[in-house]
């Protein structure tokens, strides 16, 4: 609602502000017209405003970086990219991405995992605190859909293809690919 001022000299101050003719934007519950309008849509209207929003959503998740666990041990101050809509579980380690790098869409950084000897909600429980850090270094880029288990060091340059698991480090300036993922090829060499 935006107040309209009285305009006489001397009295344009927000204290003599006068409601314009249309009401209060939520009722006594705090509820919103809008919201008040939406529970009366059609399924067909809704339909119609989900279409109309879906691509201003899709748009806002190809760009949420999403943290799993504790963000204090997510280390971004050296990054100088986007990330776009990387996942990143801290719950057993550390992730630092250091300059340069950059991401697909839909990469995963997963420090987190559970004892397999265990069975039933006690395996669900018996998650590591530490030991499975994650480090992301300088200029690295990762192919869209990239999954990396912790522990694991991504060394400088290297290029993940899409789609790989790395399980473990990645020497620099190396190409790696595939589930498990493995070099394919030394970043500088005269074969293509």
């Amino acid at each position: 609602m935006i107040p309209i001022l009285d305009t006489t000299p001397g009295k344009n101050t927000a204290e003599n502000a006068v409601e314009s003719e249309y009401p209060p934007a939520t009722d006594a519950d705090g509820e919103s017209r809008f919201l008040q309008l939406l529970r009366t849509a059609s399924h067909r209207d809704l339909d119609v405003l989900a279409r109309l929003l879906m691509p201003s959503i899709a748009e806002h998740e190809l760009r949420q970086l999403r943290i799993w666990g504790d963000r204090r041990r997510v280390h971004l101050d050296r990054a100088t990219m986007s990330v776009n809509d990387l996942l990143i579980n801290t719950r057993s380690g550390h992730v630092t991405i250091d300059e340069d790098c950059f991401f697909g869409h839909r990469c995963m950084l997963l420090t987190g995992t559970h004892d397999y000897r265990k069975q039933g909600m006690e395996r669900l429980r018996a998650v590591p605190d530490s030991g499975r850090d994650i480090h992301v270094q300088r200029g690295v880029w990762m192919g869209s859909g990239v999954t990396v288990l912790g522990p694991a060091i991504i060394g400088e340059n290297a290029v993940v293809a899409a789609g790989s698991q790395v399980r473990g480090d990645v020497p620099a300036n190396t190409i790696v690919a595939g589930c498990p993922a493995v070099p394919v090829k030394t970043i500088g060499d005269a074969q293509t």
